[in-house]
């Protein structure tokens, strides 16, 4: 493989699929194509999207887009397969890198029928309350050259438990670069007495949201320097500003809206909540804990391969308003603790839960499927057809 001595044509090259995308997910296909770009001639069909493309600085003329909507689409999802496949025998990737369950629907049959292997990165559950999503899992495990990335070991035992084999599961964490956070939090400067116990997500319904609001207002009379903010914006906004309303909340719960500045704003707050009904292994967490916040979060998904109860912050069950509550008033009300649990949190994000790493597991893989393809490269099963653009 080519590490940047040779112009694009030489390197080996990578083809990236991603669903309309934000939050983690797309932060984390940004750090690959900032990363692999020096490696690989890399590609990438998307929807349209240029804060996807553009920031990463990814390579003009490579960026193919694609209709690939939310939900189910039988129509958009042929025409992506279609264009897909094309695309595949036109450019000819080491392999197919699929990031969530919607892209690999259209991409995994394109990919088989052009031959080309397929890894495929699992950010969060297949579906969220029966989403038709689910029932497609056990589908994907059909082809033996077929490899996955797990972002969490609580991913990697829902996948087996679909019916993909074990060993074509690699997991490899979710990593974050802590400086900018850990700078972030030198130099703020708290302005008032006010304890601040904030969240960020997008506005959907799996991030948990509401239960955040609920337990807001059941610690409001009981805490009256608390203030409780919300980073970030979705669909679902009017809903939740209507719950804190009926709630009595306003004046006390602030919608801060998106956040170009996540580390500054991070800084603020003393006791940062996941209130999430499912997650993968959350980004925003690690970000949280590199700011030194003091951290409880719903025991789901890989939460609990970062927090240690007691020791790193607290765990709650999903959807339970009163242990949400509680925890949040333990933290409030023994701030030594709170200030213990942080420091230990921090640390461990910045030993085990670091870009580097991150990436550095990421490239061994690639290096193994890259090799496997050299090894065996196999011809699409049509001549291939001249890609539009």
């Amino acid at each position: 493989m080519d590490r940047g001595s040779k112009g694009n044509a030489q390197k080996d090259k990578i083809f990236y699929l991603i669903r309309p995308a934000s939050g983690g997910m797309r932060r984390h296909l940004q750090q690959l194509i900032r990363r692999f770009s020096r490696d690989y001639a890399l590609h990438l069909g998307a929807p349209p999207d240029h804060e996807m493309t553009e920031p990463a600085g990814f390579p003009a003329g490579s960026f193919y887009e694609l209709p690939l909507g939310k939900g189910l689409s039988p129509v958009g999802d042929l025409s992506t397969f279609r264009r897909l496949y094309r695309l595949l025998c036109a450019v000819r990737p080491a392999f197919l890198h699929i990031h969530g369950f919607k892209a690999a629907l259209p991409g995994l049959p394109a990919a088989r029928l052009a031959r080309v292997p397929v890894l495929i990165t699992v950010h969060n559950y297949p579906a969220h309350r029966g989403s038709p999503y689910l029932s497609a899992a056990g589908g994907l495990a059909g082809a033996q050259q077929d490899r996955y990335i797990a972002v969490s070991h609580a991913l990697a035992g829902e996948l087996a438990a679909r019916g993909i084999p074990r060993e074509k599961i690699s997991v490899i964490h979710n990593g974050i670069e802590p400086g900018p956070f850990e700078a972030a939090a030198a130099r703020f400067r708290r302005c008032s007495d006010q304890l601040v116990v904030g969240t960020a997500a997008r506005f959907a319904p799996q991030k948990g949201l509401s239960y955040f609001i609920e337990a807001a207002a059941v610690l409001a009379p009981l805490f009256p320097r608390m203030h409780f903010l919300i980073i970030g914006d979705g669909p679902g906004r009017h809903g939740l500003e209507k719950l804190a309303r009926q709630l009595d909340l306003p004046g006390r719960l602030s919608f801060c809206g998106y956040c170009a500045d996540l580390p500054r704003r991070l800084a603020g707050i003393d006791i940062f909540v996941l209130p999430s009904l499912t997650e993968g292994f959350s980004l925003t967490l690690l970000e949280a804990a590199a700011a030194g916040c003091s951290l409880v979060a719903s025991q789901v998904g890989g939460a609990a391969e970062l927090i240690t109860g007691g020791v790193h912050g607290l765990l709650v069950p999903p959807a339970d308003v009163t242990a949400l509550a509680r925890a949040i008033a333990s933290l409030a009300r023994d701030p030594a603790l709170a200030q213990r649990l942080a420091g230990a949190c921090r640390e461990r994000v910045k030993a085990q839960f670091n870009l580097k790493r991150t990436l550095s597991k990421t490239a061994s893989l690639y290096e193994e499927l890259v090799g496997e393809t050299h090894r065996g490269a196999p011809e699409p099963v049509a001549s291939a057809a001249k890609s539009k653009r």
